[in-house]
């Protein structure tokens, strides 16, 4: 992982936040900088479709259960969720993987889908800081990797400042070592996007994370969570 910016926490703990645009997954889990992702559910000539190979055996999850799952959560799942799949496999690499929704999904439709209109806040901002909180609290992951969840070549340096902020707050909000590295990978995302991370107050003096409404919903081994704000 390149080194991007420390980001300090009000306890004083610090994250290391950086980018990898050039290492395969299965390349940055073997050497143990990345222990989950969180991926767009956008399958095919994609960061998942791209690392689905390894994901399935790493994870001892089938692969055609993967797709199946992006699938339905990006085409056919009108709710903003996020499908958590932890590792079914002693041993395993990676503690698990969260398919998290994008801009290509339909439930993002509601927040404004044209390519002239700013990412949503709202969308990128929970939907990461869930992800984040359940990766950690759930796995004890520590270190985490991020794809683009923007629409192909679609990525704004605002989706990234809305990554940063959410794992601001929630290394604000712990009372112990949570988060060591949070990487910046897979393709659509250049350094000039994570310019505006630089600027965020390292000593995590941001407005505060504000909590949404969460439903969680179990299918034999998979795990659903659904946002909402009303």
């Amino acid at each position: 992982m390149k080194p991007l910016a420390t980001l300090v926490s009000a306890q004083k703990f610090s994250t290391r936040v950086g980018y990898d645009f050039t290492t395969s997954f299965e390349e940055m889990a073997s050497k143990g900088e990345v222990d989950a992702f969180i991926v767009s559910t956008e399958d095919g000539f994609s960061p998942l479709g791209a690392a689905r190979g390894f994901l399935a055996a790493d994870l001892g999850i089938p692969s055609n259960e993967i797709t199946e799952l992006a699938d339905r959560n990006r085409f056919h799942n009108p709710r903003v969720t996020l499908v958590a799949l932890k590792s079914r496999r002693p041993g395993s690499l990676l503690r698990g993987l969260i398919l998290a929704p994008a801009e290509t999904s339909l439930c993002y439709s509601r927040f404004g889908r044209e390519r002239r209109t700013p990412p949503s806040r709202d969308f990128y901002y929970n939907v990461t800081y869930e992800a984040i909180a359940h990766a950690c609290h759930s796995w004890k992951a520590r270190r985490l990797g991020i794809t683009h969840l923007s629409a192909s070549g679609n990525f704004h340096r605002n989706i990234a400042t809305c990554n940063a902020e959410a794992l601001a707050h929630f290394c604000d909000e712990a009372i112990v070592s949570t988060i060591d590295r949070f990487a910046f990978v897979g393709c659509c995302i250049t350094v000039e996007h994570l310019e505006g991370i630089k600027r965020l107050n390292p000593e995590g003096n941001l407005t505060q994370h504000r909590p949404i409404n969460l439903e969680r919903e179990v299918e034999g081994e998979v795990e659903f969570i659904h946002l909402s704000w009303e």
